[in-house]
Formats: C-alpha cells, sequence, structure tokens
C-alpha cells in the first residue's frame, strides 16, 4: 500500500513538471524597465541611462531588482535610483540608497558618480566643505580624467559651484577653465561668463602670483587678461596698452573674440573722457573733515595717474558749505565744467535733484544717495550706504544654505533702516526671520535682551518647575531655542566686543555670526579684537590691502588719516568712476575695481559695492577664504 502511494506521488509530480512553461532566457528583449532587471550588464549603461528623463516609478523595481544582484550589477541599480532620487529631491532617501557602498569596490565610473551622488546630498545640507571632500579624493580624481566628456563636465562643473559658495574663486575659475574645450560652441558664452565672474572675486596680486607659478597655456590666459581688467583702474591708457599687448600674445585665447569687462570699449573711454571736472565737497563747517578725507583721496588717485604718465582732466574745486546747492552748481557750469562730483550731503543731493527732474546739465557723480524709484538721467549716486551691506550678507547667508535668521541691531533710526534693508532682501530669497532684537548701544549691558531672545529664560523657568515638582535641584543645563541658522548683526567695534562674548556665554557661541563693516575699524588690534574672533563681515577692499601705494602714500602723508580711511576710499574711487561711467552703463559686463568695492551700475542710476568677505581670526581680519587649494600646483592642467 505504501509502495502504490508513493508510485502515484512521483507520477504526479512528473505530470505536474511536463505541464509547467518552458523556461526562457532572462535577457531583455527591448523594454527600457526589463533592462535593469537582468543579469548581464549593459555594454554601456552610462550612456543608455538619463536620470532626467526616466520615470520616477522604476526607483522602486531598481532597488528590489538590486537585492538579487551581486558586485557592480547591483551597484549600478543603486546608483541609478539615487541620481532619480536626487532629480525628485529626495536627499535623505537617495543618500540611504548609497550608504553601503563603497568606492574602491566599484568601476571607476560608478566610483566617480557615488561621489557626485555624495556630494550633491552634503550640498543639499548646506554642507558644502564635506561635498568638496567626497570630490577630491585621489581615486575620484583619478576616475575623472577617464570618464566619459558629459561626466567631467558635470564633475567640474559642480566642484566649481561649491569652490564658489565658499569663496574659493580661483580654484572655481580652474574648474571652468579645465572643461571649457570639452563644451560645445552653445555652452561656451555662459561658461566663460562664469571664468570671469570668479577671477574677478580676485584679488590682482593672487592672480599675479598664481600666473608664475601655472603651466596651462588657457589658464595662464585668463588670469593674465583679469589682472589686466583690475589694474590701472586710474589710467586708461596704460590699461589699452596692457589689453593690446594681451592680444598680441594670446592669438588663439578663447577669451580673444569676446573681451569681458569691457575691456572691448576701453578707447571709447579714451574719446570721451572730460578735460574739466568740478569737485564740489564740504571743505568747512561741520562736515570738512570728511570733505577734506574725499578730495585727499581723490587727489592721490589723480597724482598717482599723472606720476604714471597718464592723462588727467583740469579739477576746478568748490566749497560746498554754507552756499545754495543750485546757484553753486550754476556756477559750476558756466565754469566750463564738463564733469561734476559731488555734493555729499544728503540734503544738497535732494535739492539738485528738485531742480532737475529730467536730466542733469553735465554727468554729476553725486556722493550720498537719497530714497526714490525716479532719478534724472546723468546722474550717478555713490555713497558707502550700510543697507547695501546688509542686502549682500543676505546673498551671502543663503548661498551658504541658510534659510532661518535673527537679527541684532541697535536702537534707533539708522538700525532700523539698516535692519529693514536686511529683511526685505532676506525675505525676497525666500529667508525666515524668527525673531528681531534692538540692543541699547548707549549701555554696555546687553546680556539680558540676547538671554530672552535666545529663550534662555524659558530653560530657567523649565528647571524651576521641574525642581518644584521633585524637590531637589537636577543636574541641568539651560539651553538655548534651536531654530536659528545665522546671525545678522549690526554693531559698532565696541557693542561687537561685548555681544560675541555674550552670545557663547549664552549657549549660543556655535551660531554663525555675519556683521556689516560697522563692526571692524581697520588697522590690526588682536587684543581688542579677540572678542569678536569667528566674526564674518563685509568691508571695502581698501581696508585690507596693506601693499596699497596709494593707501601707504595717504597713511604717511596724513597723520588724522586711521579715523577717515573708507573716506580716502570713496575719494579715490570717485576719481577712478568719473574716467569709466560709460563703462558702468555698459551692463552686466561693466565693473569698476575700486577700493570702496566692485563697482556696478543699477537702474535707477545708484552705484551698488560687492564688498570683500572677511572674518576674525586671533583677533585679526583674514580676507576670506583663499584656501589652500588655490594655491596647490599638483592639480594644474
Amino acid at each position: 500500500m505504501k509502495t502504490s502511494t508513493f508510485i502515484l506521488i512521483l507520477v504526479a509530480i512528473l505530470l505536474a513538471s511536463c505541464s509547467s512553461a518552458p523556461v526562457t532566457s532572462s535577457k531583455s528583449t527591448g523594454s527600457s524597465d526589463d533592462s535593469f532587471t537582468v543579469k548581464a550588464r549593459p555594454a554601456a549603461p552610462s550612456r543608455d541611462f538619463n536620470p532626467a528623463t526616466v520615470s520616477a516609478a522604476i526607483v522602486e523595481r531598481w532597488l528590489i531588482d538590486a537585492k538579487t544582484m551581486e558586485g557592480e550589477e547591483s551597484a549600478e541599480l543603486l546608483l541609478r535610483a539615487a541620481e532619480v532620487l536626487l532629480r525628485e529631491s529626495e536627499l535623505a532617501r537617495a543618500d540611504d540608497v548609497v550608504g553601503e557602498l563603497i568606492a574602491p569596490e566599484l568601476s571607476a565610473d560608478q566610483a566617480l558618480r557615488l561621489a557626485i551622488i555624495r556630494a550633491r546630498v552634503a550640498r543639499g545640507h548646506a554642507e558644502f566643505g564635506q561635498a568638496l571632500v567626497e570630490l577630491s579624493d585621489p581615486l575620484i580624481e583619478n576616475a575623472v580624467i577617464e570618464s566619459p566628456v558629459y561626466r567631467q563636465i558635470q564633475y567640474s562643473q559642480l566642484r566649481a559651484s561649491l569652490y564658489e559658495i565658499e569663496g574659493d574663486h580661483l580654484s572655481a575659475a580652474r574648474e571652468r577653465i579645465f572643461i571649457d574645450p570639452l563644451l560645445n560652441p552653445g555652452q561656451h558664452s555662459v561658461n566663460r561668463e562664469s571664468i570671469w565672474t570668479s577671477l574677478m572675486q580676485i584679488q590682482t596680486g593672487l592672480l599675479v602670483d598664481n600666473i608664475n607659478s601655472a603651466s596651462n597655456k588657457d589658464y595662464i590666459g585668463w588670469l593674465e587678461l583679469a589682472s589686466i581688467a583690475k589694474d590701472n583702474q586710474n589710467n586708461i591708457d596704460a590699461q589699452v596698452r596692457q589689453r593690446d599687448a594681451w592680444l598680441r600674445n594670446w592669438p588663439k585665447h578663447p577669451a580673444r573674440n569676446a573681451l569681458p569687462g569691457g575691456l572691448d570699449r576701453l578707447n571709447d573711454l579714451i574719446v570721451e573722457r572730460p578735460d574739466q571736472v568740478a569737485l564740489i565737497l564740504p571743505v568747512t563747517g561741520r562736515l570738512a573733515a570728511y570733505g577734506k578725507a574725499i578730495r585727499d583721496g581723490f587727489f592721490a588717485a589723480y597724482y598717482e595717474t599723472l606720476n604714471q604718465g597718464g592723462s588727467v582732466p583740469r579739477i576746478n574745486q568748490y566749497d560746498s558749505n554754507a552756499v545754495d546747492i543750485n546757484t553753486l552748481y550754476r556756477e559750476v557750469l558756466d565754469g566750463g565744467n564738463k564733469l561734476v562730483i559731488g555734493p555729499l550731503r544728503k540734503e544738497n543731493l535732494s535739492a539738485l535733484v528738485a531742480s532737475h527732474p529730467i536730466s542733469m546739465n553735465v554727468p554729476t557723480l553725486a556722493l550720498n544717495r537719497i530714497d526714490g524709484d525716479r532719478f534724472p538721467s546723468g546722474l550717478y549716486q555713490f555713497g558707502l550706504n550700510p543697507e547695501d551691506e546688509a542686502e549682500q550678507i543676505a546673498n551671502i547667508a543663503m548661498s551658504k544654505g541658510y534659510k532661518r535668521a535673527l537679527i541684532l541691531t541697535p536702537e534707533g533710526s539708522w538700525g532700523q533702516k539698516v535692519a529693514v534693508a536686511f529683511s526685505q532682501r532676506w525675505q525676497d530669497l525666500n529667508g525666515k526671520i524668527v525673531a528681531t532684537q534692538t540692543f541699547d548701544a548707549t549701555k554696555n549691558n546687553y546680556s539680558q535682551q540676547i538671554k530672552n531672545t535666545l529663550q534662555i529664560d524659558k530653560s530657567q523657568r523649565r528647571l524651576q518647575r521641574l525642581q518644584q515638582i521633585i524637590g531637589i535641584r537636577p543636574d541641568y543645563e539651560p539651553y538655548r531655542r534651536t531654530d536659528i541658522d545665522f546671525i545678522f548683526l549690526l554693531a559698532r567695534p565696541n557693542e561687537g566686543r561685548a555681544i560675541k562674548p555674550l552670545l557663547a556665554y549664552h549657549y549660543a557661541g556655535d551660531i554663525p555670526v555675519y556683521a556689516t563693516s560697522h563692526i571692524y575699524p581697520g588697522g590690526n588690534s588682536p587684543k581688542k579684537d579677540q572678542d569678536i574672533n569667528g566674526v564674518r563681515f563685509i568691508d571695502i577692499p581698501w581696508i585690507f590691502d596693506d601693499k596699497s601705494a596709494i593707501r601707504k602714500d595717504i597713511r604717511d602723508g596724513i597723520p588724522s588719516s586711521p579715523a577717515y580711511q573708507r573716506m580716502y576710499a570713496l575719494g579715490v574711487d570717485s576719481f577712478r568712476l568719473h574716467l569709466r561711467l560709460k563703462q558702468l552703463r555698459s551692463g552686466a559686463s561693466g565693473q569698476v575695481f575700486g577700493e570702496t568695492g566692485t563697482l556696478t551700475l543699477n537702474e535707477l542710476g545708484q552705484i551698488e559695492r560687492e564688498l570683500a568677505l572677511a572674518e576674525i581670526q586671533d583677533g585679526v581680519a583674514v580676507v576670506n577664504p583663499m584656501r589652500a587649494a588655490s594655491q596647490d600646483t599638483e592639480n594644474d592642467f
């Protein structure tokens, strides 16, 4: 009976096996979905796959299939899934998908893709330094050399964007110069504009140093052209000679046929420069010290140009103190002046605008700015406005990936005006203001306001309630609010030196602090400025350039100069600008590289300044941050 039963079961199994579907190969027959479940890896997977076009729905299937595969085949599906997830802004999940992949165990192309994925995730979390670390491993840099052209472009564009965020503009330019020959002609314009933008952020001295240490021809040519654009701002004739020499020396350089930065229009500036200029400043009265400092800076630039063999106009000086500005302006015009520099006081500027609602009689470079949304043609407003600095700090903070700001400003109309400028720009960038706190600048006691803003008092009240409940004092440390990414601080030197230590005392020492130029008096005072270590601030290039010959002349020749450094810089730039107003009108490429910043012109005729970013380190202001990588010649190309 047992034997009979066993035979019947065996027969049933055989019959079932005969009736099943025939076994077929798992090789794909066409569908793009099927092609990712196979054991055999496609001949050129990176070319067959485009994360920008594939459906996100297939990601789940890839993840399931990856579990049934091994080695590079499994890794390929995980990398593809992560690349699509990044496209969908699912950073955390993309990071998790490739979390167990190890670069040395992958093919060179896969290791490179893994590094790019992890760098993009880090960038999305505002961890820019870590993103650069992911892309700077020697294994990855070697993989780039052997990778397809489009992958080299992707890698270098990502690295360039990260270098820009970190302030390493020289390295950013090098990355883009490297890929320029790899791009198609339609991409050259944007890439070269980005190269130029980065080079214009670099001090001339650093450009020259790298010219002498580099070996790649295109790179050297770009650096030389950038140094020509930034040098000789007082002397157009010398700049034209340098430009023409560059054109002779670089007949095949990629920048030759479309010279950037207005270098192709320098000859027009020579033809149109005025031969007689009026300088309207208060050199008597309560504003005399400011007027004289601006005048001295102006003539320092004037005589520097003259000593270099450059052409200079005739300068006629007028004291604007205690006179009617419109009467004085008519006198200036009757004197045959072709361009006016001044006035300085806002009240005088407002009076001039009221009398000239449509246009000025001659180009007029006012040394201040007034509010308004429409101004006469021919009027250029140039001032050192703190509102501009507040807006630039908002731009910098957003580029760093910050979203939530705390504002600390002094009481009064000045602090309120700057706070409003920062707030408006920050909110335009979709940033959030979590709190605004003012302090009384007349009192050197800001602890309570800072404590309240950081909500330390709430933490202490929780401690008191807990102590009442349990009857003993627990081992407990108060803590601050956690919804602040950075602090925007408007403070003068003594206020900043008091506030920064208080932030650390109230458990906020780890919050980045960004300040306007008012926090830094200029000059080195390490013992005093130790208290503002870590503060990042923006200021005019003049303050940081100790090697400037023109600054040295003023410092040596005028004993009172430290108190008016920024006014001297304003005077130097007023001389430079009078030569280059047409250059500013030429649009985005129209820049003047001044002592008060990189100067451009907006649609209202107002001159905007981009300042240098610095950080207080060991009590000393360090222009931030020309990284060591910029000096590394091992990676030169």
